[in-house]
């Protein structure tokens, strides 16, 4: 059902449902029919399960059979040698496994959700477990998403979608339809399980729960697909059959010899056996599982939680690297980089703001001043992330606004593509726009640059497109001095524009001496993300995963790659080091691609679309 297309009249009879919520006696019958609102967890293994799995593993049937032939040829040292290696071995292995499984199960009680719903025509706060279709939600600034929803009221409401998507940008969202069949990334109507308010408010109606969100539908895709085994189960597999064949051939020209030598066959046998036992390496899985035991430790020591020992061994082998780009190779956290004025060298911000002009800092301070962006109790900003990046950047300039009396404010929406704010300095009363360049440039027939002059939109206009070109995301201001009190939206015209500051996403300080060593090992890193190509293609530039803009793929290539066949697909994606705008499932084509070229892929990220 794309409810993205639906009237709200339309949308409301299908869920059977009316603005006033739902009555507790259909929460119950919903609840009976769709189930919680949670996704089902694989059910945990028992100690004892992990231990007697370990048994399966080839070498160790071996080593077992090994331990019995030990007794027939009555060497019970040696026999009880081994049992206590292969005992000692699993033991081991499952103490690790399941220290691991414990950790990780910790985490995941740590993230409960509440969510504000209307029942019963009085608006209650309920765990979101207890959240069924056509249940009508309320959102506000810093919510974590309970479940997929329609908007059907919003006002200036923004949404983090980096953990679904990978957009490092956030997402306007409005009420309203939608015609056609419109991108996940695109679908403004639309808010999503497991995303963040950044700013605003909502109210919403639930149209998907549990299995049926969007995440949902991952982490069944994920729960369909077999186990891939590890390289290191791979290779002991084949170097346990080796042994095997190679012992089996060797003891059948061994009884060949002894029999033409008329040796009796009980001397035979008990030959046959005492070779098969010492060709057993014992101490190999010993030696293998103290290794890997070892190695998981020292990750351990860096919080990294090893569920499974061979994926130590695993990511030693790996031989293509696919990362997510936001929060992985950068910080996910809007950063001021650049402030440009059209006509005069881009001013590039450090940590020493003891250089910046008047104009960069009357620029910084209405961009602090005309924000809705705040800190918590507990330290944490809300909001926004541009407006967020502007407060940090007036901080770390030491830019006092606290002289400034704010009259009026004219909130961002997103039809508008601008926000404004009515001050006071020294009883002048001025009022500022921040925005799109466009929405800006509209009001604009001025520029400071340094001294007030007619504007030259098209300078302007060339300077954003540079900027853009490299990755950023371009914020416009401008501002008027005003004569009359009338505080209204007429005043916003004949405005001076003041210049441009540019955001991006920075790189992690680590992120490019890891490439570099990874490519040193023989390791091919490819980025894998849901952000503008754009985007994508400068900070891969800078990391040194693309030189030139036919290294990237975007979700549409891939499309009609994909409709040429595995094969073509295949061999497609070789020459391909960055991949955008890419949905959770086409990640899952492109892994799977790799694994048929006979690569052993790892894939890291921080979102539910890189699982």
């Amino acid at each position: 059902m794309n409810w993205y297309n639906l009237k709200e009249e339309e949308l409301l009879k299908k869920l059977e449902t009316t603005p006033m919520g739902l009555t507790d006696k259909e929460v119950e019958t919903r609840l009976t029919n769709y189930g919680f609102n949670s996704l089902p967890k694989k059910e945990k293994e028992s100690i004892w399960e992990i231990f007697f799995k370990g048994f399966l593993d080839p070498l160790v049937i071996l080593l077992i059979i090994t331990f019995f032939f030990s007794l027939i040829i009555n060497e019970i040292v040696d026999a009880f040698v081994i049992l206590f290696i292969v005992v000692l071995d699993l033991i081991l292995g499952t103490y690790q496994e399941w220290k691991a499984k414990n950790n990780a199960d910790s985490l995941s009680k740590l993230i409960k959700v509440k969510s504000m719903v209307r029942r019963n025509k009085t608006i209650k706060t309920i765990d979101s477990i207890f959240l069924v279709p056509g249940d009508i939600v309320y959102l506000t600034s810093g919510d974590k998403i309970p479940a997929d929803m329609r908007i059907l009221e919003s006002s200036n409401l923004k949404v983090n979608e980096s953990v679904l998507t990978g957009e490092s940008t956030d997402i306007n969202k409005k009420a309203g339809l939608l015609k056609g069949d419109i991108p996940l990334s695109e679908r403004e109507n639309m808010v999503y399980s497991g995303t963040i308010v950044t700013t605003g408010r909502a109210t919403c109606v639930v149209v998907n729960t549990a299995l049926n969100t969007e995440i949902g539908k991952i982490a069944v895709t994920i729960s369909k697909k077999e186990d891939t085994k590890s390289p290191l189960t791979i290779r002991m597999n084949k170097f346990s059959k080796q042994i095997s064949v190679l012992v089996v051939i060797i003891a059948i020209i061994i009884s060949l010899i002894l029999y033409l030598k008329h040796i009796p066959g009980k001397e035979i046998f008990l030959s046959v056996i005492a070779l098969s036992v010492s060709a057993m390496p014992e101490g190999l899985p010993l030696a293998l599982t103290m290794a890997l035991t070892i190695a998981s430790n020292r990750m351990a020591k860096k919080e990294v939680i090893v569920k499974k020992l061979n994926s130590v061994e695993s990511l030693g082998s790996c031989t293509v690297i696919a990362s997510d780009k936001t929060g992985t190779l950068t910080i996910n956290e809007q950063t001021a980089k650049v402030i440009a004025y059209p006509g005069l060298e881009e001013i590039k911000l450090t940590s020493d703001f003891s250089g910046l002009s008047k104009n960069s800092q009357e620029l910084i301070r209405l961009g602090a001043l005309n924000n809705e962006a705040k800190l918590n109790d507990l330290g944490e900003y809300i909001g926004d992330s541009i407006d967020i990046a502007f407060l940090k950047l007036a901080l770390n300039a030491q830019i006092d606004c606290s002289n400034y009396q704010i009259l009026k404010t004219i909130p961002y929406e997103s039809e508008n593509g601008y926000s404004a704010v009515f001050y006071q300095d020294n009883k002048k009363t001025s009022v500022t726009i921040k925005g799109s360049l466009e929405k800006v440039l509209a009001v604009s027939n001025y520029q400071n640059t340094p001294k007030k002059c007619k504007i030259n939109k098209d300078q302007i206009r060339e300077l954003n497109t540079k900027l853009a070109r490299e990755g950023y995301r371009l914020i416009a201001l401008a501002k008027k001095d005003l004569t009359t009190k009338t505080l209204s939206e007429k005043s916003l015209k004949d405005m001076t524009f003041l210049g441009l500051v540019a955001f991006i996403d920075p790189i992690r300080t680590t992120a490019k001496k890891s490439i570099t060593e990874c490519k040193k090992a023989g390791i091919k890193v490819v980025m894998v993300t849901g952000d503008h190509p754009l985007t994508a293609f400068s900070i891969a530039k800078s990391l040194g995963i693309a030189k030139k803009e036919s290294d990237i793929a975007t979700s549409s290539d891939l499309e009609t790659a994909l409709e040429k066949g595995a094969k073509y697909f295949q061999e497609y994606i070789k020459d391909k080091t960055v991949f955008s705008r890419v949905t959770p499932l086409e990640k899952l084509e492109i892994v799977n691609a790799y694994k048929r070229n006979h690569e052993f892929i790892a894939v890291t990220g921080d979102g539910v679309n890189d699982t």
